[in-house]
């Protein structure tokens, strides 16, 4: 056999390889599609809430509404633990 040949056996073997790898690439895909725990699992999920301490919440709560501040973000915290939203009213003159 002479080099040219060897070397058309070594990429036949390689690509035999190659497809190989890819059909279990593509099984493992398609298992992982078609998991029943996957995203349509947790459409429906809904953590259990902890039970939250008076202090928590008391110290979490717009000094303004009177609700509790606790679950909202950052970005929409006025002073302290105020809503932004109540810290504008109250700027702006309107009540709550």
């Amino acid at each position: 056999m002479n080099k040219i040949e060897s070397e058309i056996k070594e990429i036949r073997k390689e690509l035999k390889s190659i497809k190989s790898d890819l059909k279990t690439y593509i099984n493992q895909r398609e298992k992982a599609i078609d998991n029943p725990l996957s995203i349509e699992m947790w459409k429906g999920y809904k953590p259990e809430k902890e039970e939250l301490s008076k202090e928590y919440l008391e110290h979490w709560t717009c000094d303004h509404c009177g609700k509790h501040t606790h679950e909202v973000d950052y970005d929409y915290l006025g002073n302290g633990t105020n809503h932004l939203e109540c810290e504008l009213k109250l700027e702006m003159g309107e009540k709550n």
